[in-house]
């Protein structure tokens, strides 16, 4: 009973709580339309074990450390690493214009069009993770991480529910920046909690990361062993697909689609959420359940994204 009055009372908290969707003064990242399928299945899917929606103090909070990491939006440092991170993409053949090998051979097999960089921005994957609801040991997966910036942000974030925020990237470059970039960050991270215990101590207020903070190299295609793993644990995952369905007919991502889907070579495990930003799957052939839809802006496209929620069945 005493469960049953729980979940009746956080009804109208979550409907108040989804609501702010619509509202788009005042608010990081502008959302124009939620569809009644995700705000349904997000009000009734809300409970105790669902990570509180992120407030702009802790956004900011999370942006200031990536800001000294990864560079604040249109600084010198910022515009640089994301000039090398496009770079690190481009094979051999689109450098010279000729038909040469790929620059690495994890690489052969991947259009062009999928290995250009693009960044979905802290407070995109926020106002998404809050839609979708991060429940308490949710397995987090960024495919395509870049060099990584989503997968820490995430884990700070929702450090407190999430069992990991771990990222799979097929460039080299790019991979082995994400493991510089979090080394570093966890250096600054314990130089800011030593130096807050020396006044004001607040340990509630230690940023800190989720248990296990990872990347891995690879192919979402042909993954290793290793990596197939670490697919079928996974509970939630976002990709950020605008260049990836850039050329295809109705931005269907067919190939990743069946690789996530049921059977795949990095098949999902049945219950898991899957949020595709400017993709569609084949979700009736794969094994998913198409729950909704969110528009919103994102730093890298124009005028807008739509990200799309997955189920696995």
């Amino acid at each position: 009973k005493q469960s049953t009055i729980l979940s009746l009372l956080s009804v109208p908290l979550n409907f108040e709580r989804m609501m702010l969707k619509f509202k788009l003064q005042n608010f990081p990242v502008h959302v124009a339309l939620f569809s009644a399928a995700f705000v349904t299945k997000s009000i009734l899917g809300f409970s105790a074990l669902v990570a509180p929606e992120s407030t702009p103090t802790q956004r900011r909070n999370v942006q200031s450390i990536l800001d000294e990491m990864y560079g604040s939006s249109a600084s010198e440092q910022w515009e640089q690493r994301r000039s090398e991170a496009r770079s690190f993409g481009v094979k051999d053949d689109c450098r010279s214009g000729e038909s040469t090998p790929a620059s690495s051979s994890v690489l052969e097999n991947i259009p062009q069009h999928e290995l250009v960089y693009g960044e979905l921005g802290l407070d995109a994957l926020a106002t998404i993770l809050d839609a979708v609801g991060v429940e308490k040991g949710d397995n987090f997966m960024d495919i395509g991480a870049g060099d990584g910036m989503l997968v820490t942000g995430a884990s700070m974030l929702y450090s407190s529910h999430l069992e990991s925020s771990e990222g799979v990237e097929i460039v080299p470059d790019l991979f082995h920046r994400s493991i510089y970039f979090q080394t570093e960050l966890e250096r600054e991270i314990e130089k800011k909690n030593r130096n807050a215990q020396d006044d004001n101590y607040d340990e509630a207020s230690n940023i800190k990361l989720c248990p296990h903070t990872s990347f891995y190299l690879g192919n979402v295609y042909e993954p290793q062993k290793e990596l197939q793993d670490k697919f079928a644990k996974t509970t939630l995952a976002v990709c950020f697909a605008t260049t990836w369905s850039r050329d295809s007919p109705g931005r269907k991502l067919n190939r990743l689609s069946e690789a996530l889907g049921q059977g795949g070579a990095s098949e999902l495990q049945v219950g898991a959420r899957l949020v595709v930003i400017d993709g569609v799957l084949n979700y009736k052939k794969d094994g998913f359940q198409f729950e909704g839809e969110l528009k919103l802006q994102c730093p890298d496209t124009a005028p807008y994204s739509i990200a799309r929620l997955y189920k696995r069945i």
